[in-house]
């Protein structure tokens, strides 16, 4: 449902100059503080963070973001519960809005994409300050064209990342680009990210470029809403079948395992 969001260039111009340094400054202080070793296990949520999340999304104001880290000193917080809990919650609570006809397409869209920034600004902030090495494990995350949930894959590479895995993310694909990216790299594992069934087509195609190019037999996996939830009884063996995947799973550690990559998986669970 966040998926086919745009934005006008001014909007974005506007966006850009009037939130970036505050979100940039927001996304180092969080990651700053998880590299002092401040952690609590099992966090719970908190409606007041949650709150403050909402106001930054619906209406931009950069003070939230303070009051936001202001509380996490308070409550004890980790970065990732921001990254894991509360960011994925908004971004569920404002597609429920937008649903219910709460808030409006023009409202949705740059509620969507302030969070899709900050978002953007905390994987950054997280690979300057965290990832020093090179890491032995490589990953090609690719979304179909019919797919514009890039909000999904930012979350999906931003855990990768943070499980110690290098991450290359290509957005709808073209066979060329495919093609080039497989004879200029060697990945452990090619991950794809689909939201629903009207995508599958669209993966089985990706798939079949991958499998026309690819001289390494490189592990496939498919991921994203229409596995980790969105359809109760959805079956995964079929979406693989489909799909013409190796493995269809929402569980990241699994994944990695699949592919190889065994020394990140107690990371990424």
């Amino acid at each position: 449902m966040v998926a086919n969001l745009t934005l006008g260039q001014d909007m974005r111009h506007d966006m850009r100059h009037g939130a970036d340094m505050p979100m940039r400054s927001f996304a180092l202080r969080v990651v700053s503080e998880l590299a002092r070793g401040g952690h609590r296990q099992g966090a719970r949520p908190i409606a007041h963070l949650g709150h403050l999340l909402m106001q930054f999304a619906r209406k931009g104001e950069a003070a939230r973001l303070g009051e936001v880290f202001a509380e996490m000193k308070r409550q004890n917080l980790r970065a990732e519960d921001i990254l894991d809990i509360y960011l994925p919650e908004t971004v569920r609570d404002l597609g429920n809005q937008w649903h219910d006809d709460q808030i409006d397409i023009l409202q949705a869209s740059m509620a969507f994409t302030r969070l899709q920034t900050l978002l953007r600004e905390l994987s950054h902030a997280w690979a300057s300050d965290r990832m020093g090495g090179a890491s032995d494990g490589r990953v090609l995350l690719m979304m179909p064209a019919c797919e514009q949930h890039s909000l999904s894959a930012m979350f999906a590479a931003n855990h990768l990342r943070r499980a110690g895995v290098s991450v290359k993310v290509l957005l709808a694909p073209t066979r060329a680009q495919i093609a080039d990216i497989m004879a200029r790299n060697r990945f452990h594992g090619v991950f794809i990210s689909v939201s629903n069934l009207s995508s599958v087509e669209g993966c089985a195609a990706i798939v079949r470029d991958l499998r026309r190019c690819d001289r390494h037999s490189t592990p496939i996996v498919v991921g994203g809403g229409l596995v980790s939830g969105g359809i109760a009884d959805i079956d995964t063996s079929r979406i693989e079948k489909a799909c013409g995947v190796d493995i269809v799973t929402s569980d990241i550690a699994a994944a990695l395992h699949f592919c190889g990559i065994r020394q990140f998986c107690v990371a990424a669970e």
